[in-house]
């Protein structure tokens, strides 16, 4: 973990800023499948660029932008480099939790520019017994993306009272979000993985450690700041964000591709690969998912993001678009750098291949919760109006209609 003391300066434009920086962010992460972590400059050339704070509030001191600017910042970074782009999501996206912390856990948290968290909100692996002042939280969570620089952690836990779980009223676990100083979880190294190996996704666990109420939320809950960021649902906008980390995988290996073919010249052939006619349909196939995609993606990022913002609720079917944008980019930008590594030949198989990091990167990030199959189903049970929300959907669901 870096020990640099960082004040973000102001970016006009994130974009941009984070551009001009991907030569040095894949120059720099090109050992990062053998690290298993970014590297300490990375970090804080990120930092510096202020994209952990954009979507932390102007009350603490973040950017509060619009997320479709930081769906675009995340991109840009995954275009570098698949590792350095997700851990740019997490950490960038778990900002968001500032508008809905009580005011003085924004503050403690959020109000350090050096702040960078990580974790993982699941909340059936941990349990909180309630206490004096707040909560006794043990668990094992899996999955902390970025705890090699990580600052905080989230973990989700299930309430219990004297040993007993709560419930709600109509019998479900009651459900909290705690934040933790990262000197309080003990890593657990359990990353190794196919791809995006760079972001030190290891396990991490938690016992007995003591979290006041000011540093817990619930999604479900009315956000603390009033700001239209945080009356956006939080965890189906994060699924977005999820899916622009694998189109800029997906533009990465597009690229690479083109690069490749114009210089290749494939066994016992007389042309460049480039002059190949299943070449071409193979790239013009994978820029037209791409492309496509995008379009889908912040297409329904927008839409909700200018109603919300004009004072309406996000609705049931809003969420609904969001999941099924994320999880349609996830698996076109797949398919998309599975056709380009197949058209590519035997020399895509090497590791020192971009194509063979784009692919291990893509596949493993469509396994995601959020970019699953699953949401094509959910996305069928609700345009046949049937109950899509006993299922991830949910978490955040605020009961509007």
């Amino acid at each position: 973990m870096s020990t640099q003391s960082h004040t973000p300066p102001a970016v006009a434009d994130p974009v941009p800023a984070v551009a001009s920086l991907t030569e040095k962010i894949r120059a720099e992460c090109a050992e990062v499948d053998h690290t298993l972590a970014i590297p300490a400059s990375v970090v804080d050339a990120l930092r510096d660029a202020g994209v952990f704070h954009l979507l932390a509030p102007r009350a603490v001191g973040g950017a509060e932008t619009d997320p479709l600017t930081f769906l675009r910042v995340v991109e840009e970074v995954s275009y570098a480099d698949g590792s350095a782009g997700w851990c740019t999501m997490i950490g960038g996206s778990y900002a968001t939790f500032g508008g809905m912390l009580p005011v003085d856990g924004a503050q403690e948290i959020f109000g350090d520019p050096a702040t960078i968290a990580a974790g993982n909100f699941r909340p059936d692996k941990g349990v909180a017994e309630i206490i004096d002042g707040g909560y006794r939280v043990s668990g094992r969570w899996e999955l902390a993306s970025g705890s090699s620089h990580a600052t905080w952690y989230i973990a989700g836990a299930m309430l219990m009272r004297d040993g007993v779980p709560l419930t709600d009223a109509d019998g479900r676990p009651r459900m909290r979000e705690f934040f933790l100083p990262a000197t309080e979880a003990r890593v657990i190294d359990t990353w190794e993985s196919t791809g995006l190996r760079g972001t030190a996704s290891h396990d991490y666990e938690v016992r007995e450690s003591f979290v006041p109420e000011h540093r817990t939320l619930w999604f479900q809950e009315p956000p603390i700041e009033s700001g239209p960021l945080y009356r956006m649902p939080p965890v189906a906008m994060f699924a977005t964000f999820i899916g622009a980390v694998q189109l800029g995988i997906a533009r990465h290996a597009i690229d690479a591709f083109i690069g490749l073919a114009t210089t290749k010249v494939p066994t016992m052939a007389q042309i460049l690969l480039a002059d190949r006619v299943t070449a071409q349909a193979s790239l013009g196939r994978a820029t037209a998912l791409v492309a496509s995609s995008r379009s889908h993606l912040e297409g329904a990022l927008q839409n909700l993001w200018d109603r919300v913002q004009a004072g309406q609720a996000p609705t049931v079917a809003d969420r609904g678009g969001l999941w099924l944008a994320a999880a349609h980019a996830g698996h076109n930008a797949h398919a998309a750098v599975d056709l380009l590594y197949t058209a590519a030949g035997a020399t895509a198989v090497y590791a020192t291949s971009p194509l063979d990091r784009c692919l291990r990167d893509a596949r493993t990030a469509l396994q995601h919760v959020c970019t699953q199959e699953v949401h094509f189903e959910l996305a069928g049970r609700l345009a046949l109006e049937r109950d899509a929300l006993a299922s991830v959907w949910g978490l955040d669901y605020r009961g509007e209609a």
